[in-house]
């Protein structure tokens, strides 16, 4: 009896501390990507610039899908994963984050509201296209003119955002806020493993 009420004990101690590490494993990416985040940004960091790099990453993960032929499957299975996954952590913090912010509280004006609805509709169409890529990815065709459209749509949405959207959310905002907007955006970004 003693044997079996150890084996119990050692059993919910191993599933207790497996379960405190997958917790854990979930939980603490974002806490501390949003404390390291929220310190650059009181040290004069720009909130918007992880934002900024995630915009060259992403260029630069398209131009070399351009360059990469059907014969080379296991490099555009490589880039395909690797654009959706930076896709996806950026596209996060921008829709819970970023574009709400630009939307408002409903007292600002008509334009920003539909500027926020219009980067929203083009994260929607992104991801149309993220289907069209998998499906050549997974049929063996040709993806070159899916990414060039992609990365035209993606380049459009860029200099929008780095153009207009992101200067007036820091006008907006202000210095004291921005720390903040930092830790908020590196959360979210940490979401996606």
């Amino acid at each position: 009896m003693t044997n079996n009420h150890s084996y119990t004990r050692d059993f919910t101690v191993l599933a207790s501390g497996i379960a405190a590490g997958i917790l854990a494993s979930r939980l603490l990416p974002p806490l501390i990507a949003s404390a390291k985040a929220s310190a650059r940004t009181r040290m004069g960091a720009d909130p918007f610039e992880r934002l900024i790099e995630d915009h060259r990453q992403i260029l630069d993960t398209l131009d070399q899908m351009a360059d990469t032929g059907t014969n080379s499957t296991l490099r555009r299975g490589r880039l395909f994963l690797g654009l959706k996954r930076t896709l996806a952590k950026h596209a996060l913090a921008e829709e819970d984050i970023v574009y709400p912010l630009l939307h408002g509280d409903g007292s600002t004006d008509t334009q920003h509201r539909e500027e926020s609805k219009h980067l929203y509709d083009e994260h929607a169409d992104m991801k149309v296209f993220l289907f069209q890529l998998e499906q050549c990815l997974n049929s063996g065709e040709d993806w070159k003119e899916i990414v060039s459209s992609l990365r035209s749509l993606i380049g459009g949405h860029i200099e929008e955002e780095e153009r207009d959207v992101f200067p007036l959310l820091r006008e907006r905002l202000g210095t004291d806020q921005l720390p903040s907007l930092s830790g908020q955006i590196d959360r979210e970004e940490a979401m996606v493993l």
